[in-house]
């Protein structure tokens, strides 16, 4: 029982981290300052919706056309994964640009698709990791992990607009800066994870294998 636990932890801390609401706070808190509180409560709910639809059917679907329409297996797919959530974490460490997903607002819907729901909270390395937790967890882990990080991104979408008043512009980028660390951490793992069953080579340092 305690090892399931601890497997249904580390899936939701592992997605957490890379959907990583936090981060869009500010960015969401900008994109419906001009909207009323009735049109803004239906964004965030059209954006969670949204995202956790998309990154459901493309974590179930995305073995299936990796294996079928590109014939590349799951150690090739972690070590693509590894260096793109590793690139992507230092291009935010390093690279960030607070204007990148700016948009000017249109209709209230269309923008709780894009930019809100994609790329936002479902980009690629969500999806990179949604469908190596299914892999390595098997479907109902990754079922309640998903459900239980897109619970978490609908409270804090919801409430951004007050989260961003606490915690400020700084604090929300030292958070953020935090996280995108894990990520590059995560991304080193699926690397060498996915190198070490390509070789067959057992690293110790791998511990348990995402």
């Amino acid at each position: 029982m305690e090892a399931k636990f601890d497997t249904l932890l580390n899936a939701i801390l592992a997605l957490l981290s890379i959907l990583n609401p936090i981060t869009v706070v500010p960015l969401y808190s900008e994109l419906t300052r001009d909207l009323g509180k009735q049109d803004r409560n239906r964004l965030f709910n059209t954006a969670v919706t949204v995202g956790f639809l998309t990154l459901f059917i493309l974590m179930f679907t995305g073995r299936w056309v990796m294996e079928t329409v590109f014939q590349i297996h799951v150690a090739e797919f972690r070590i693509a994964g590894g260096i793109l959530l590793t690139v992507i974490a230092v291009k935010q460490i390093v690279f960030y640009d607070p204007d990148e997903y700016r948009t000017t607002p249109g209709k209230v819907m269309e923008m709780g698709i894009v930019p809100m729901a994609v790329p936002l909270l479902v980009g690629p390395g969500a999806i990179v990791t949604s469908i190596l937790v299914l892999d390595r967890d098997g479907w109902l882990i990754a079922s309640i992990a998903l459900l239980v990080n897109f619970a978490i991104a609908w409270l804090v979408v919801r409430f951004s607009p007050a989260l961003s008043r606490v915690m400020g512009r700084f604090g929300t980028l030292v958070i953020a800066r935090i996280l995108w660390i894990f990520i590059a951490a995560i991304g080193a793992h699926f690397l060498i994870t996915g190198i070490s069953e390509v070789f067959g080579v057992n690293l110790p340092i791998l511990g348990r294998s995402f």
